[in-house]
């Protein structure tokens, strides 16, 4: 909810119908957040000094303008001073300021500008009792209460219809309503074909074999319904379905296997958390669990190693090593984990309310450190092992015998080595300020709570220092070489030595008492309690300790999921229609806000979420509902006359299609190609890249581990796009081209961009051209013996249908003439099917096969192939 927009996502303005009511809902949705964001501060009765005498937050305002006449021109954005401003098209007249330090608009924003003063200016006041510049401070009012995302949350009866034969679920009621509403008909239904793949690739993201499609196609034949409901159930017991799915989670909860920032460091056993969510989505984990063991599964399931792992989700902002402030960085986290846990799961920008009460929507200032509360006793970055009591047990005993045989060594050791290990922790003890080493110096009995948790955080910064190479490099001789030999004499009795149980990254209390949080710069307010969004009212809260733990985060789990909190079903089931649809019911699907676009269909949300709930928070249930349903079955076929009237696809009249996201991509190619390696869970991969890819980012002066990027070999470079290794400051290219998160904050929804690198890389990159000489093999050895029939049974294993003829005669020309030049240039067929680690077939010819191959690269790059119909 509430998250102040900065920027408007991209429209086909000229699509915008000029009616009265679209009109004024463009105005709403995509103008009133560009004019509170950036023009308000300077331009409004609300600022502290309206600049230029001009006032933007009425139309009379706009219209009658400044000091320099005139804002607009209502339908000639080339004579209103206002686009001109925006453009920057006058050096002295810019807006913002550019010689101020201010920053030019984005394209899409002045686009909407533009289109806005095309239109004619159109306005739309606030609800009575509401300013559209802000709300009041401090107070809850009525209004706020009957927002729609904070609004108790009832089933509402799905609507009657007279085209039944259409409906197959009662989503489908709710959609025909609003397009009987709008005078609209659903769209035809789309072909078996390409129903089959738009299924696939949303559960499993991956394509169905040639096979697979042709069985759905004959039992469509026989029964439409039972046969989708039939392939659903399928795809969604498949492995491969938490694959997809965890790729979904991951962006929302900034995952990735390094720290961030400068050094930028590999994250040991991070990649579990990764596993776990995996393993949760495809055993069907119910969705309350899974929130509850992420934010406090140490305090419910303290003896469930998936429960621990959970709580990886609390460690995964950014961290730097080489930073001093600890106190500074300990703050910072917290913020990380108060906004992403909103952000996550509540659907709530609490940003904002960091610093003051929110201008627009609902959120105190208080309520940001209410939330933050919860969270005040953290204890991060522990590392547990995650095994039973009886896997432990057994670990313990011969752990013991080998502690006991080698128990002299390694007293020898740490005799020799704590001098240095103390020159070591002093030097890096003593970059810290003042502050921090004064808490470090304490006695651990008289630190406070707030004092452990900095100096645990400072502690990594010595425990780095200690690191094997850093450390070795500080002992010198001649204790370097008896240091060498204990740890030898030591060596020779690994064999005894039990092997290391799983270890998870997790988060813990730092104790059973809480550190006290207050409000920054605002000491008389006395310290913040933890409790819930003003707005929801006073619930309940009841906080039980829980062992070393204040229980804290516990309470606030339980109270996120209970059914009658507004937030937590909404955010989800919206969320799940997004990844399918392409755009939520309410489009922010992570910011419920007032500056934002109400749900299209606010029945159906409320619907879909109750009925979620009554599921048991059944999240395979609610993916199957909506994929069973008549509306996801659609053509994704657009008429100009729909292109006029939806052009966004709001009433959602035809089905979904969009391109690939970049994993999908990837995956596709080495699926069809036959080279993917289907082997789960472990750590990341690291397959092909360019060239110096992590080295210009690198720290250097630091025993970085993620500095030199070190590709690795054999049946590891084919494993799927989930498990390949991200570095934050420098992503894999095949996920940045094709607009992937760094990971280093919350993504709910990826963009969707179009640059010549993405043609590039697909038809060049050795991990895409690899697959195509693939391809070419299956070709040419499952098609059939003509070309004819090898290039039907591409576009069977690729698309799911037959070439039609035109297509079919165009591919075979450029394979003739492919075949022509690699037989003239068989050096140059050598080099093309040679491309990559993986062998071609010995007995396959090589102009012939590297004629494929670009027939297959040519295939692999249709744009039907990138696409999701």
């Amino acid at each position: 909810m509430f998250r102040t927009l900065c920027f408007v996502l991209a429209l086909p303005f000229g699509a915008v119908a000029a009616n009265e009511g679209q009109a004024t809902a463009f105005f709403r949705e995509k103008v009133r957040p560009i004019l509170v964001n950036q023009c308000f501060k300077c331009h409004s009765h609300e600022a502290d000094k309206i600049k230029g005498g001009l006032v933007l937050d009425s139309r009379e305002g706009v219209i009658t303008g400044g000091d320099t006449g005139p804002a607009v021109v209502p339908g000639d954005p080339e004579k209103s001073l206002l686009i001109k401003a925006i453009r920057y098209d006058d050096a002295d007249l810019q807006m913002p300021p550019n010689k101020a330090g201010g920053k030019k608009l984005p394209d899409a924003s002045i686009a909407v500008l533009t289109e806005w003063v095309k239109l004619g200016v159109p306005w739309a006041d606030e609800p009575k009792g509401q300013k559209m510049a802000s709300r009041p401070r401090g107070a809850i009012t009525d209004e706020d209460r009957k927002w729609w995302a904070v609004r108790p949350i009832a089933k509402p009866q799905p609507p009657q219809t007279d085209k039944n034969a259409w409906v197959v679920n009662d989503i489908d009621r709710f959609i025909l309503q609003k397009l009987y509403a709008a005078g609209l008909l659903p769209a035809p239904r789309a072909t078996s074909e390409q129903l089959c793949r738009r299924i696939y690739f949303d559960l499993i993201g991956l394509p169905p074999t040639p096979q697979e499609s042709a069985a759905f196609v004959e039992a469509s034949r026989r029964n439409p319904k039972t046969a989708v409901e039939k392939l659903v159930d399928s795809l969604l017991a498949s492995p491969r379905y938490g694959e997809r799915w965890a790729r979904h989670w991951l962006d929302l909860v900034r995952y990735a296997e390094s720290d961030g920032y400068r050094v930028d460091d590999y994250r040991p056993n991070a990649w579990r958390y990764r596993d776990y969510v995996i393993k949760s989505f495809n055993t069907d984990k119910p969705y309350d669990r899974f929130v509850q063991e992420q934010l406090a599964g140490d305090e419910l399931w303290p003896d469930d190693p998936d429960a621990l792992t959970a709580t990886g989700f609390l460690c995964h902002g950014i961290y730097e090593y080489n930073n001093r402030d600890a106190v500074g960085q300990w703050t910072a986290m917290l913020n990380d984990i108060t906004d992403t846990t909103a952000d996550v799961f509540m659907g709530v920008g609490l940003q904002c309310a960091r610093c003051h009460d929110h201008k627009f929507d609902p959120i105190l200032q208080k309520d940001y450190f209410r939330l933050q509360a919860f969270f005040a006793p953290i204890r991060l970055y522990g590392e547990r092992e995650a095994a039973s009591p009886e896997q432990r047990a057994a670990q313990a005993e011969t752990l013991a015998a080998w502690e006991k045989k080698t128990a002299k060594l390694r007293q020898e050791l740490w005799e020799l080595e704590k001098p240095f290990r103390d020159k070591a922790a002093h030097d890096a003890t003593a970059k810290f300020p003042r502050e921090t080493r004064a808490m470090i110096n304490k006695p651990l009995a008289e630190r406070t709570p707030r004092e452990q948790q900095i100096v645990e955080l400072a502690w990594r910064q010595v425990e780095y220092e200690w690191s094997d190479k850093r450390f070795a490099a500080r002992v010198k001789e001649p204790a370097k070489s008896k240091r060498a030999g204990i740890l030898e004499a030591i060596n020779r009795f690994n064999s005894e030595k039990p092997a290391l149980l799983p270890v998870v990254l997790t988060a813990s209390d730092i104790g059973p008492v809480a550190p006290p949080v207050t409000i920054p710069k605002k000491p008389a307010l006395g310290e913040i309690e933890p409790g819930f969004l003003s707005v929801l009212g006073d619930a309940p809260l009841k906080i039980e300790p829980r062992g070393h733990s204040t229980g804290r985060r516990s309470a606030f789990a339980r109270w996120l999921t209970q059914p009658e909190n507004p937030l937590t079903a909404r955010v989800i089931v919206n969320r799940v229609w997004q990844y399918h649809f392409g755009t939520g019911l309410a489009v922010n699907t992570s910011d419920f806000g007032k500056l934002g676009e109400a749900p299209s269909h606010p029945e159906l949300l409320d619907w879909l979420a109750v009925t979620f709930c009554e599921s048991g928070w059944d999240v395979k249930k609610l993916v199957r509902l909506m994929l069973t349903s008549a509306a996801f079955r659609q053509s994704s076929v657009i008429t100009p006359d729909l292109a006029k009237r939806d052009p966004e696809n709001r009433l959602y009249a035809r089905g979904p299609r969009f391109r690939l996201d970049a994993e999908q991509l990837r995956d596709n190619a080495l699926f069809v190609s036959g080279l993917m390696n289907s082997e789960m869970g472990g750590r990341g991969v690291r397959p092909y890249q360019p060239p110096n890819i992590w080295e210009p980012v690198g720290f250097v002066g630091a025993n970085s581990n993620t500095r030199v990027y070190t590709q690795d070999h054999g049946p590891a470079l084919y494993r799927r796009s989930i498990y390949v290794f991200l570095k934050r400051t420098a992503p894999p290219p095949f996920v940045t081209n094709f607009d992937g998160p760094n990971r280093e904050q919350f993504c709910a929804v990826r963009e969707r961009s179009n640059t010549p690198l993405q043609a590039l890389q697909l038809m060049n990159d050795v991990q895409h051209f690899e697959a195509a000489r693939g391809f070419a093999e299956h070709i040419m050895t499952e098609g059939g013996a003509t070309p004819v029939d090898r290039i039907a049974y591409a576009y069977r294993a690729v698309l799911s249908r037959k070439p039609g003829a035109e297509e079919a005669a165009v591919v075979q020309d450029a394979f003739t003439k492919f075949l022509a030049q690699f037989s003239q240039d068989t050096e140059a067929a050598k080099k093309t099917v040679h491309n990559g680690e993986s062998k071609p077939k010995a007995d396959l010819p090589e102009p012939e096969l590297a004629a494929w191959t670009l027939v297959a690269n040519l295939v692999l790059n249709l744009d039907e192939t990138v696409t999701r119909n």
